[in-house]
């Protein structure tokens, strides 16, 4: 895993964590909070001795105490993840991801990255290698673009090359094994794949081509059913890791604690004193006292 991917992911994985811990903090679950704490600790550590080098050739991997001390915690919160909130599943969804890669990239440095769950789910299992789906990739794209060329409609000869056109950009540009550059995450080429796939069955029907163009017809709805159906079942493996950042949403609002727990432990009386800016100071009135003197 390439050692910059890797940093960026501590840091999402370190963002999260510290999101889910004010949260947890705030409800009063110092259980979670703990355990929440004592991977920020760990992953504090990962973050150090990864940012001592971004050069693949020297990857630096941490002690085995601390990735083990990731991959315990992050089995205990997804043991309990249904003592969260349920508004906050998404999050901690996101943060054992990220965990995981982390662990992923300390583990086996030099292997192909896992891509992450899309939606939860997919793909249903993982099957399907890696470059055998990227070599189906490319079939592809050149099935839509024969569709194209075969087309007598306009709206066929259009989606088409547009279809085949899409594909082929994305593979070229997807960060795994198979492309000229590694500029793509394999979770967006993941969820191209099924948006393409759809969009090529659903469009000789909601265009209106299906009867005046069935060669070019079949050959978009069999190539858009046979990418759904791979991608169900392929183990997307990037090369990179190359994903996007993710920034912590910061603590709970006093609506949300309102809503989960009371009043939550900030009383309202006490939220003006939060921030030097909000609180007024008795130096504060001195100085407008000098002024209004002054004038």
């Amino acid at each position: 895993m390439d050692r910059t991917a890797l940093h960026l992911e501590v840091r999402n994985a370190l963002s999260l964590a510290d999101e889910l811990s004010r949260h947890e903090h705030a409800l009063g679950n110092d259980e979670l909070t703990g355990h929440l704490s004592a991977l920020r600790s760990a992953l504090d550590e990962i973050e150090r001795d990864v940012g001592k080098t971004h050069d693949g050739s020297e990857a630096l991997v941490s002690r085995p105490t601390v990735v083990e001390s990731v991959m315990r915690t992050l089995g205990v919160l997804r043991a309990r993840r249904s003592e969260l909130p349920i508004v906050l599943h998404t999050r901690l969804d996101k943060l054992l991801a990220s965990g995981e890669r982390v662990v992923h990239g300390e583990l086996r440095p030099w292997a192909p990255v896992p891509s992450k769950p899309l939606l939860g789910v997919l793909p249903l299992a993982r099957v399907v290698p890696q470059d055998v789906h990227s070599m189906q990739d490319y079939l592809v794209s050149g099935a839509y673009l024969l569709s194209a060329k075969l087309a007598r409609t306009p709206r066929a000869k259009l989606t088409g090359a547009l279809l085949g056109a899409s594909v082929l950009g994305t593979s070229l540009v997807t960060d795994y094994r198979l492309s000229l550059a590694k500029l793509v995450p394999i979770e967006m080429h993941e969820a191209a794949d099924h948006l393409s796939g759809l969009g090529a069955v659903v469009a000789p029907f909601a265009l209106g081509y299906w009867k005046k163009d069935p060669i070019a017809s079949v050959i978009q709805i069999v190539s858009g059913l046979s990418t759904i159906v791979g991608s169900l079942f392929t183990d997307y493996r990037a090369q990179k890791g190359i994903t996007f950042p993710i920034r912590s949403k910061g603590g709970p609002s006093q609506t949300e604690l309102s809503f989960e727990k009371g009043e939550g432990r900030v009383p309202e009386v006490q939220r003006p004193l939060e921030g030097l800016s909000s609180a007024p100071s008795d130096w504060e009135q001195e100085v407008v006292n000098l002024q209004l003197r002054m004038r």
